[in-house]
């Protein structure tokens, strides 16, 4: 799974996309998303749960959520954008977590497919057009309020590690910080991304190591420590168990 940092951070960032075949890995990001489906049945992994959405149906993916999309024989379009361009959408949700529904929006259909050709630019439009799509998605969803269930756990922990992964943090420590029960949020994790903290912990900083190594002057140990990794051979192990390729061979293969 990957923490896609180029949807980070920005400002009044909108992209959009057709896709014909759009098969896509489990990942996650700051940004909001949606997809829309316009041919087809498109399948697709929310929190490890999975979601058949149909035509003229679209869904969204809010901030911070594990998403993945198995799109065969579609015709989908999808877009990620800043939540700086749905403010109100965002503060009519307030601490309540949203449960991934699909939503019928043959109405907006015209508005939707549109966007593709919107100038990105345009922020005006582009933050009108999708507090439209966002008030449908509000009044055909369902919520769960965080004294239900923390529903906010989740992305509070992922946008910590994001921030913080390069530090010498513990599962312990992320419990203690938040105030939950180690192993309750051992378990939550788990449950919602199909892997343990420590395996989530070490995607982040392979992520930035394969950044890294793209310099080829970058010694194995500063790569090793500017990742979050305490020790070289720590770094050369992790890394070979999940890519299958040392760190040398990754950047031997990337040149």
């Amino acid at each position: 799974m990957k923490y896609q940092r180029e949807n980070f951070g920005g400002n009044y960032e909108f992209r959009c996309l057709w896709h014909d075949q759009f098969l896509v890995d489990p990942h996650l990001h700051e940004y909001s998303e949606f997809l829309y489906v316009k041919s087809g049945v498109a399948e697709v992994f929310v929190n490890g749960k999975p979601y058949r959405i149909p035509e003229k149906h679209l869904l969204f993916i809010p901030p911070n959520f594990v998403h993945g999309y198995t799109c065969r024989d579609t015709r989908v379009l999808c877009a990620v954008f800043s939540n700086d361009l749905i403010p109100l959408v965002l503060k009519e949700m307030g601490n309540r977590r949203l449960i991934p529904t699909p939503v019928e929006v043959s109405a907006l259909s015209g508005l939707i497919e549109s966007l593709a050709e919107t100038d990105r630019k345009n922020a005006v439009f582009l933050c009108g057009c999708l507090h439209m799509i966002g008030d449908q998605v509000i009044r055909q969803s369902t919520f769960e309020s965080s004294q239900a269930s923390d529903g906010l756990l989740y992305q509070k922990v992922i946008s910590y590690l994001s921030a913080h992964y390069t530090e010498n943090i513990t599962l312990k420590g992320v419990a203690q910080r938040f105030g939950y029960n180690e192993k309750y949020l051992s378990h939550t994790l788990h449950e919602l991304t199909g892997i343990n903290f420590r395996s989530l912990l070490s995607l982040y900083r392979i992520d930035r190591a394969k950044a890294l190594l793209n310099d080829p002057n970058g010694s194995m140990a500063d790569i090793a420590y500017q990742s979050g990794f305490s020790a070289v051979n720590t770094f050369n192990r992790t890394f070979k168990s999940f890519t299958g390729l040392t760190p040398s061979q990754y950047r031997d293969h990337k040149v």
